[in-house]
């Protein structure tokens, strides 16, 4: 039954989830989480729990709430308790040992932690496909699974969550296709986006029977709004209805939890850190709750009630009258449990998040290549009316602006969307330069004070010269193979070795530059040695949509050797 099913997991920041879609079926399910707290939300919070022995024990809300039943602060310090982790892995140097720290101060590997959140997902989503299909069971390889990761995460952070993908069950090393990663922001949401009616967008963007335009020539910019990170591309169709990548993808941390780091500063000077830390310690499910309440709230705009937890309020009133911490102050009221968050202030907590879309935005439109028809938001923070407000004012007269009616939603669709059709993108922007490092025949002016190779014959060399495979900023083709032709240094040399790399300068020319950073090598052996330097090898290296790979084989014998590009450092 393989590809029978496709399931997207959207792994969070703040909130994961997944849907999927039967094959056979036209419609795309999306299960709903924490009925059995009150609750009914479309994801469920990126928190899990392991005991004492680092045995994984709950993800989510059950999390959450496990956690919090553990009242005993040394019952709770035994108990390993992770939220928000995801963006452990942007802007760090990765390698496969790297270590995260938990609520009671221990750390364990981010690899494991990973891991058994991907596992927990991927037996809860066959769990649930198992009811939807009259009792015919799913194994995970019978499904395609994408993976959505933040376009703008570096090659290790994507390497690292395939890897964890795999540790977790989803795919197999020898089926590495079956896992596809949405790294490139956008192009899921935009298969989506194309696809709804006028009635799929929010009152006004599309009026009557009109639809988004996709001719050949058309232009759509797509502005992700996540939790974690706002990540935008530019797209251009192509004759067949397909798209190329006008714009390398850009993008910041500056997503949705950047207001809710604000909402939790913004608290705790209200009532003191003494207070808000005790209540932070002590009552983690209420805060998730406050936050939960607090993130619909983002979505409107002027003066909004959040409802205060009981225990923020009894903590608080152990030190004085409550109505006294509101005592002038601009920008909050107290309002028979309530906390009044008046408008200009919900508006400043958006600041730091409104002033990095509006730039990255800025900087892309003055692109002269660019003439821009449609800018699609998308994420769940796209709900947020100032970000809707800020991106229609200010950008709304040069292009058209849409945002689905369930913006959060159409992540997800068009995950599944896009993992049914991969090849729906014929190119990519490269966001690097890539190459391998070779040997020249040493030339004092331009190798002075570099490494020298001597051969057995007496030629000098410099061995730390960079060929250029793509280029930063170079369009690549869908699965496109790039080739180099290497002829040995030595007559009768019986090995050729690679060495790859890749950096984010656009004219390298060594492989000791600063930035650097070497992926992978291989080893192809030479057994014929009567041609002698006369022998070549071809280098073949594939970059494919799920993994780099890069091939090397002898001409003149057909040995070959192969190697996965590795951006994990060791």
């Amino acid at each position: 039954m393989s590809d029978s099913v496709f399931i997207a997991v959207d792994f969070g920041t703040a909130f994961s989830g997944y849907c999927f879609k039967i094959a056979v079926s036209e419609q795309v399910r999306q299960p709903k989480w924490g009925k059995e707290y009150g609750l009914e939300t479309p994801k469920t919070p990126t928190c899990i729990l392991f005991d004492e022995n680092e045995k994984f024990l709950e993800f989510g809300y059950d999390a959450v709430m496990t956690y919090n039943r553990h009242t005993k602060k040394d019952e709770a310090k035994k108990l390993y308790l992770f939220d928000n982790f995801k963006m452990e892995l942007y802007g760090k140097e990765l390698h496969r040992d790297i270590t995260l720290t938990a609520k009671n101060g221990k750390q364990m590997k981010a690899m494991k932690i990973f891991s058994e959140s991907l596992r927990f997902m991927k037996d809860h989503a066959l769990e649930i496909i198992g009811e939807h299909t009259s009792g015919v069971k799913y194994s995970a390889s019978d499904a395609t699974w994408i993976l959505t990761v933040p376009a703008i995460w570096s090659a290790a952070a994507k390497q690292f969550m395939r890897e964890a993908a795999t540790e977790a069950g989803l795919v197999t090393e020898s089926e590495p296709d079956r896992l596809r990663h949405v790294s490139s922001a956008g192009t899921e949401r935009l298969c989506v986006c194309r696809q709804l009616p006028s009635e799929g967008f929010m009152e006004g963007d599309l009026r009557g029977s009109e639809k988004i335009k996709e001719v050949t020539g058309t232009q759509y910019m797509v502005v992700d709004c996540g939790g974690g990170t706002i990540d935008i591309t530019v797209h251009e169709v192509v004759e067949g209805g397909c798209l190329k990548e006008l714009h390398r993808v850009s993008g910041s941390d500056m997503g949705g939890q950047t207001v809710d780091k604000n909402f939790k500063t913004f608290l705790r000077e209200l009532f003191s850190e003494e207070v808000f830390d005790e209540f932070e310690e002590n009552h983690p499910s209420e805060l998730q709750r406050l936050m939960y309440e607090f993130s619909i709230c983002k979505r409107c705009k002027g003066n909004v009630f959040v409802q205060c937890p009981i225990n923020l309020k009894e903590i608080a009133t152990r030190y004085k009258v409550i109505e006294n911490y509101f005592d002038g102050n601009n920008d909050a009221a107290w309002d028979e449990g309530q906390i009044l968050l008046l408008g200009e202030k919900l508006k400043s907590l958006h600041d730091d998040s409104l002033r990095s879309i509006e730039s990255l935005i800025t900087d892309i439109l003055k692109k002269p290549n660019l003439n821009i028809d449609y800018i699609f938001l998308v994420g769940g923070f796209a709900l947020s009316a100032y970000v809707n407000s800020l991106v229609r004012e200010k950008f709304g007269g040069r292009c058209k602006v849409v945002c689905p009616a369930d913006a959060q939603m159409a992540v997800l669709r068009g995950a599944v969307t896009f993992g049914m059709i991969p090849n729906v993108v014929l190119s990519r922007i490269s966001r690097f330069t890539y190459g391998i490092g070779i040997a020249h025949l040493f030339d004092e002016t331009k190798h002075k004070g570099k490494r020298k190779y001597v051969t057995k014959e007496g030629k000098v060399f410099c061995d730390v010269c960079f060929h250029c495979l793509v280029k930063k900023d170079e369009s690549v083709l869908f699965d496109e193979v790039r080739e180099y032709v290497f002829s040995p240094a030595e007559r009768d040399q019986r090995a050729a070795c690679f060495r790859f790399y890749y950096t984010e300068s656009k004219t390298p020319e060594f492989t000791d530059e600063p930035g650097m950073t070497k992926i992978g090598s291989l080893t192809v052996s030479m057994p014929v040695i009567e041609e002698g330097s006369s022998r070549s090898v071809k280098l073949k290296i594939k970059f494919g949509f799920t993994e780099m790979q890069a091939t090397a084989t002898d001409v003149g014998s057909g040995e070959t050797s192969s190697v996965k590009l590795d951006f994990l450092s060791k």
